[in-house]
């Protein structure tokens, strides 16, 4: 095997295996949330999630231009290290000054349709630690400390996501303000814990060095309006569904979208390690392309092996709150998260290559479509199947749109083509013909060993 691949496998590996841990986390905590404190306790929960990672925009591309001008300049890491985490507390300083301010004006609050007041408080402090995790994240990442990188992102989004909710079953009257502020708990001494590694680990050393503020000078307007749209791409659909269609229809869209969701840690691996890899190697396309592979082709095919297993699966996982809603939600995400993953991949070569000018292009020529049409959809309480079709389709406009942007890079880019045209095939006859669904299925493993020949 190359090593350049072999490489990739290992250490995406390393990055992506607390996701596996965070899987077994939420099979075991969300049936026992909506046993014990209901759908709509749950529901309210994962929003007000939704909008600490929404938050991670406010980090204004700190993190991420940490991680790439660590990687271009290694002998001033250390330096690099304290002018992230000091530039970070001064966006700390404007972004509360601003949400603050915000939050007052009820005009324009849109938050409170979402979230109850009295968690405001919460949510901003959440804020503070999500964008300083953004920022400490960077400082590992660019380092290279993939093991302990990925040890901390496993604790502070998933163990702080789950934990609260095992800790109903040793007492089940606990308020939705208590499990977030255990959520919050989890997060802060993750934080400390970072900040603690970086001084024993001496990765942060006083100094007035320019080598990050040119980076951001550059990059940092680039990089936040992509997080702004991506975030907001992702939000958007939760937040109409919540003030049309009520907390209960949040959490039965939710509950797919979050178990599927997880396959985007997966790409958040291979992202990580391919980050510091392109920065450094900017025409070394050969693990780029690899990526693209095993997102395209390769796990696609082991999940749509799974989908003969899911209504069993569901209906063992939530028992009394499953239904047949669920089963097709959860095979819709289960696509969109691979063609989402596989944009993730797309996205770090555009942050590596300081081209996501690119991609910025893309996503806001789509946004006026996609929002007219999902504003339309849930004002005109359409089911959450004709929903989650439309979140298909914004994730394979996206995805082929930033492949034909890359075009000149990528291997068998018209391959990649027609093998997004089977898997939507693929799923619309596992939704409709059973058996022609197995054929298709042989079909598209066939063609891989085909090509490996």
């Amino acid at each position: 095997m190359n090593v350049k691949i072999y490489k990739l496998l290992v250490n995406s590996s390393i990055l992506s295996l607390p996701g596996i841990l965070s899987i077994l986390l939420s099979l075991a905590s969300i049936p026992i949330h909506l046993s014990i404190a209901g759908v709509e306790n749950y529901g309210n929960y994962i929003i007000f999630h939704f909008l600490l990672i929404i938050s991670s925009i406010l980090n204004l591309g700190i993190g991420k231009s940490v991680a790439v001008s660590i990687n271009n300049y290694p002998k001033k890491n250390r330096e690099i290290g304290y002018q992230g985490i000091k530039y970070t507390f001064l966006v700390i300083f404007f972004a509360l000054t601003i949400l603050i301010i915000f939050f007052n004006i009820k005009q324009i609050n849109f938050v409170s349709k979402l979230i109850d007041n009295t968690l405001i408080s919460y949510l901003l402090f959440g804020t503070v630690l999500t964008i300083l995790y953004s920022s400490l994240e960077g400082i590992f990442q660019g380092n290279r400390m993939f093991k302990f990188l990925s040890f901390f992102n496993f604790i502070f989004f998933s163990l702080s996501l789950s934990l609260p909710s095992l800790i109903l079953l040793i007492n089940g009257e606990f308020s939705l303000k208590e499990l977030i502020i255990f959520s919050l708990i989890i997060k802060f001494l993750t934080i400390i814990l970072m900040f603690l590694f970086i001084f024993l680990k001496n990765l942060a050393l006083k100094s007035n060095n320019q080598t990050l503020y040119l980076n951001l000078k550059k990059n940092a307007r680039w990089l936040t309006l992509n997080s702004i749209l991506v975030h907001f791409y992702d939000l958007f659909d939760k937040y109409l569904i919540k003030i049309f269609l009520g907390p209960i229809a949040i959490a039965t869209y939710s509950i797919p979208q979050q178990l599927t969701g997880k396959l985007s840690i997966l790409s958040k691996g291979f992202s990580a390690y391919l980050l510091t890899n392109l920065s450094r190697k900017v025409h070394d396309n050969t693990v780029f392309n690899y990526a693209l592979k095993v997102f395209l082709e390769i796990i696609p095919i082991l999940i749509f092996l799974l989908f003969p297993l899911y209504e069993l699966f569901l209906s063992f996982w939530l028992n009394d709150e499953y239904n047949q809603k669920i089963l097709l939600l959860t095979k819709i995400f289960s696509l969109c998260a691979i063609f989402s993953c596989t944009s993730h991949i797309l996205i770090t070569k555009f942050e590596a290559s300081k081209t996501l000018n690119l991609n910025l292009k893309i996503e806001f020529l789509l946004m006026p479509f996609f929002l007219f049409s999902l504003y339309f959809l849930t004002s005109g309480k359409f089911s959450l199947i004709e929903i989650s079709f439309l979140i298909l389709l914004k994730e394979v406009a996206l995805l082929l749109f930033r492949l034909n942007l890359l075009k000149r890079i990528i291997k068998n880019l018209f391959i990649h083509h027609i093998y997004i045209f089977f898997l939507l095939l693929t799923l619309y006859l596992s939704i409709n013909f059973e058996n022609l669904f197995y054929i298709s299925l042989i079909g598209l493993i066939i063609s891989i060993f085909i090509k490996n020949d």
